[in-house]
């Protein structure tokens, strides 16, 4: 039958009576050929059972079909050839001229009903081709509102989705809960994929019409399918066992936080349409993922603030305390002698010093945070960030019974950086180190050279480096202190001491604004180093001169 005109109709006549069956033949044959008419090709079986196995291997426009038969009769006929080819119309041409059989019959899916003798042939022609037409209409119909339904429940689906994200504050139960509503019903697979990164936790969710719980992840479903998903959508279609997938990239802001994958039959596929799906629902998974990260950053700010008003409101009372101590003296009626007043004075200038650090540590984490901090970098000696510490930290070394030694083998190597900046970092761990060594310990500051790579070939300045380190003999760090020693306002538990928590994550941070990085090697009761490096500049002038002891607030830790 593949070889017919496209036009043509093919009829199945299932007719017991011989004579019946070459009179309708006969006048079908003589119509077409009357009306120039693309042919009809008649097929004929004398009894339900034939008419079933015909049916069951040729695409058949109509059936003709008596309603008294061998091996069927009245319904029963029309029931077992409406179950062998739903498709296809029925006309019952028969016998009975029973009113009452007819409407039954049209009920039970005739599409209509005739009673012999058989109409002239024009007529039967005319009859045939508009119940092929009526069907082929009733079956476009019957698509297009399935597809308008099929639009309508992925509408639905999207907003529900929308409410679900929007009402969960936790990212990955608002997804599972999505991973439910789209299996089954908009999509025969769900999988959602979003790596972690120091902001965002991993997500990872399935469903399978198959499956009886999300989260559950079919066992030919792998981690390397999944990686090669944007790449190889057959490999994952095979995985999934389903015909059709749709990956779409998950993105939030300027990234690509991860992948949403839908899966389908073969009865559900609609490609276009599925595209568009799964992009709309990426798109409500990115903004909800934004949400997350935005929500995320309010609760850091949040606590950020409530940490910076702890400080304000401990680390400033105590020394504003010791000021209002000293003044309540100097006021009273009879005030001190004069070393007495010379004494409060002393501690009145310490505890502003001393506030006034906490202030200038707020303000250059507050310039770190927003990423304005300023940089006024300058090509000079290694050597001249030393004079101002000497000046500083000898002293109170000396005060505290500590051993403040200085390592200069690389002091003399030109760098390029912040002078002032610089000086500050070395002055944060200069600090550090004293307030954790024991009296009769020692704090030892390195300016050492050193190599990026072992590649001789590369040039200098990508070889040559120049380490500062401040080692000191204290106590050593925690090994679970380790992980937060540079987050804002922490402070461990282990040890006691003033300060804000801010010193050791505003040299990180310093650092970092020199694209370096501050590293720490410590042990309990070995010690630590603090250490970071910066890139040795060759041929370049050198600017004269070195940080100053009086314009520089690193000099308060004093």
């Amino acid at each position: 039958m593949s070889l017919l005109p496209a036009d043509s109709l093919v009829a199945l006549l299932v007719e017991d009576n011989a004579a019946d069956a070459e009179l309708i033949a006969m006048r079908l044959e003589t119509a077409a050929a009357r009306t120039r008419e693309s042919p009809v090709f008649l097929l004929h079986a004398d009894n339900v059972a034939d008419a079933c196995s015909i049916l069951s291997g040729v695409a058949v426009d109509v059936v003709i079909l008596d309603l008294s038969l061998p091996d069927a009769h009245w319904l029963g006929a029309l029931d077992r050839v409406r179950g062998a080819a739903p498709d296809p119309p029925i006309i019952v041409l028969t016998g009975l001229a029973d009113e009452a059989l007819a409407l039954r019959a049209l009920r039970a899916g005739a599409q209509d009903y005739l009673v012999k003798p058989p109409p002239s042939g024009p007529t039967l022609l005319r009859i045939l081709r508009y119940a092929r037409e009526r069907q082929q209409l009733s079956r476009r119909l019957a698509a297009a509102t399935r597809a308008s339904d099929d639009v309508a429940q992925r509408w639905r689906v999207l907003a529900d989705s929308s409410r679900l994200l929007a009402a969960s504050h936790n990212l990955s139960a608002g997804l599972a809960e999505v991973a439910r509503l789209v299996v089954p019903s908009a999509a025969d697979g769900f999988v959602v994929d979003i790596a972690e990164d120091e902001h965002l936790p991993a997500v990872f969710h399935f469903a399978h019409v198959e499956e009886g719980e999300v989260g559950r992840i079919r066992p030919r479903l792998t981690r390397a399918v999944l990686d090669q998903a944007a790449d190889d959508h057959g490999a994952l279609a095979e995985a999934l066992e389903l015909a059709s997938v749709v990956p779409t990239p998950l993105v939030a802001g300027d990234r690509t936080r991860g992948v949403l994958i839908l899966a389908f039959s073969i009865a559900r596929m609609n490609g276009p349409a599925d595209r568009e799906f799964a992009r709309s629902l990426a798109d409500r998974v990115g903004l909800a993922i934004e949400a997350t990260l935005a929500l995320q950053e309010t609760l850091r700010s949040v606590e950020a603030r409530d940490r910076a008003l702890g400080v304000v409101s401990h680390d400033l009372g105590n020394p504003l305390g010791a000021i209002l101590v000293c003044a309540a003296a100097l006021l009273e009626p009879e005030p001190p002698s004069q070393e007495g007043v010379r004494g409060m004075a002393q501690i009145i200038e310490r505890s502003a010093r001393w506030m006034q650090h906490i202030v200038y540590d707020l303000v250059d984490r507050a310039s770190l945070d927003a990423g304005h901090l300023a940089l006024h970098r300058r090509t000079f000696l290694a050597h001249d960030v030393l004079p101002p510490l000497r000046v500083v930290f000898e002293p109170l070394a000396k005060e505290r019974g500590i051993e403040l030694a200085f390592d200069e083998s690389a002091a003399f190597a030109a760098i390029d950086a912040d002078p002032h900046r610089l000086a500050q970092v070395l002055a944060n761990l200069l600090s550090n180190a004293l307030k954790f060594t024991p009296n009769g310990g020692m704090v030892r500051l390195s300016i050492a050279g050193g190599r990026k790579t072992a590649a001789d070939s590369a040039p200098a300045s990508e070889r040559s480096v120049v380490r500062f380190s401040v080692r000191d003999t204290g106590s050593g760090i925690a090994v679970d202190d380790l992980p937060h020693l540079f987050d804002w306002f922490w402070r461990s538990a282990h040890q006691s001491g003033r300060g804000a928590g801010l010193g050791l994550a505003i040299a990180k941070g310093l650092v970092e604004a020199h694209q370096s990085r501050l590293h720490v090697d410590s042990a309990p009761g070995a010690g630590s180093t603090f250490w970071f490096e910066l890139p040795v500049v060759d041929h370049a002038p050198i600017a004269g001169g070195s940080p100053t002891v009086g314009d520089e607030h690193w000099q308060l830790m004093a």
